[in-house]
């Protein structure tokens, strides 16, 4: 009994500080009436939404993203009944990639890019233009071609749809299938390599639809013997007209004295006044275009060779693909012009590459495209490579 009673009163001594610190601390924290801190934002952007044909995106969800040179952020949001939204930004330079996808359709619906500078930009327009998705398979022969590269070309410029796919090329799966998240809608180009494969299709991308296509993929050694042989053709070519050219300048000098039967004098002086009071040479014109067809051909074979040999004509043939090279120099060798089909013919292109093709480089600015009937004429030019 008489440890109870200090054990009772030591036990109370030690509770009390305690108790006091844990009610201060208490009292502190309900005392405080600071809020959280807020993110460091610099500027508020305040954004409309509009589809092309002028109306308001109201009420729709919008994912975004915004890249800068620091940070790339995902930001998801619902426009109001005006199609209004609001972001936050900090200082800096942005690109913004935007879509619109309904839970009601298999495929992407809209889709618009943006770019802006903070604190430049307060209010910001948004053009949402009609898109869709595209997806498909690689093969060859029926067998899927795992990691083909796979391209897309499209001819409308509504939104940067490399931006918002993460560029044009995409790289197919395993079993040969490729995504395009979302594409202008329209006629779309197609496209894939893989080794010694290749091929190209033209697949159609409709509003709100995930279409599908198929991408059959050939050996490239038809082509590449074809090329062979253009080539092997037109180094014989060059061939024959040096030899021809050296052969004719041997016989360009006078002809031997037996071979020259002169007139009579008589006869050549009524000729020579005939041909002054004429006014013409006294040289047969027969003979004069016989001495200058020699010298006119090869001029014409040396102004050939000269047009693709020249160091201004190798820097523009370098910077293009093979392909696009092959086409470019068949149009100098044939005067800068061809048909399409004249095309497809003599470098055995298949039709749609062949199209492609000359696309990319009527966008160089080497190649002029003009309709001709259903054909096409293509004309280069001359001006870059003289």
């Amino acid at each position: 009994m008489r440890f109870f009673l200090p054990a009772i009163f030591l036990l109370l001594s030690f509770s009390i500080p305690f108790a006091s610190v844990n009610n201060s601390t208490g009292a502190a924290q309900a005392n405080s009436t600071e809020p959280p801190a807020l993110p460091d934002v610099q500027n508020t952007i305040f954004v409309q939404a509009v589809f092309s044909n002028g109306t308001s995106a109201s009420s729709l969800p919008i994912v975004l993203l915004a890249r800068s040179n620091k940070s790339e952020t995902v930001y998801r949001t619902i426009t109001d009944s005006s199609g209004k939204f609001i972001l936050l930004f900090d200082k800096g330079d942005y690109q913004l990639d935007s879509l619109i996808d309904l839970p009601s359709t298999s495929g992407m619906d809209f889709a618009s890019t943006a770019e802006f500078s903070v604190p430049s930009y307060s209010n910001l327009s948004m053009i949402f233009y009609p898109a869709g998705s595209l997806a498909g398979s690689a093969l060859d022969a029926g067998s899927p071609v795992s990691g083909a590269a796979v391209r897309v070309s499209c001819p409308s410029a509504a939104f940067d749809y490399s931006r918002i796919n993460g560029g044009t090329l995409v790289q197919a799966g395993e079993a040969g299938d490729f995504l395009f998240r979302a594409l202008p809608v329209g006629t779309c180009i197609i496209s894939a390599s893989k080794g010694n494969l290749a091929g190209s299709a033209e697949a159609q991308v409709l509003q709100g639809r995930a279409s599908s296509a198929s991408l059959a993929m050939k050996a490239k050694s038809v082509q590449s013997d074809g090329s062979q042989l253009w080539i092997a053709g037109a180094a014989v070519f060059i061939l024959l007209a040096l030899a021809y050219f050296f052969a004719t300048r041997k016989n360009d000098g006078k002809a031997p004295a037996e071979h020259i039967h002169p007139a009579p004098a008589k006869r050549r002086n009524r000729a020579s006044k005939k041909t002054r009071s004429r006014g013409k040479p006294a040289e047969p014109h027969s003979k004069q275009a016989a001495a200058h067809a020699p010298a006119a051909k090869h001029e014409s074979a040396k102004k050939e060779e000269s047009d693709i040999s020249n160091p201004k004509a190798a820097a523009v043939l370098s910077t293009l693909s093979e392909r696009e090279r092959e086409i470019a120099v068949y149009l100098l060798k044939n005067n800068g012009r061809a048909k399409r089909s004249q095309l497809q013919h003599k470098l055995l292109i298949p039709k749609t590459s062949l199209l492609r093709n000359l696309r990319s480089l009527e966008r160089k600015n080497i190649v002029k495209l003009t309709p001709f009937g259903r054909n096409l004429l293509a004309q280069i030019d001359q001006s870059l490579f003289n």
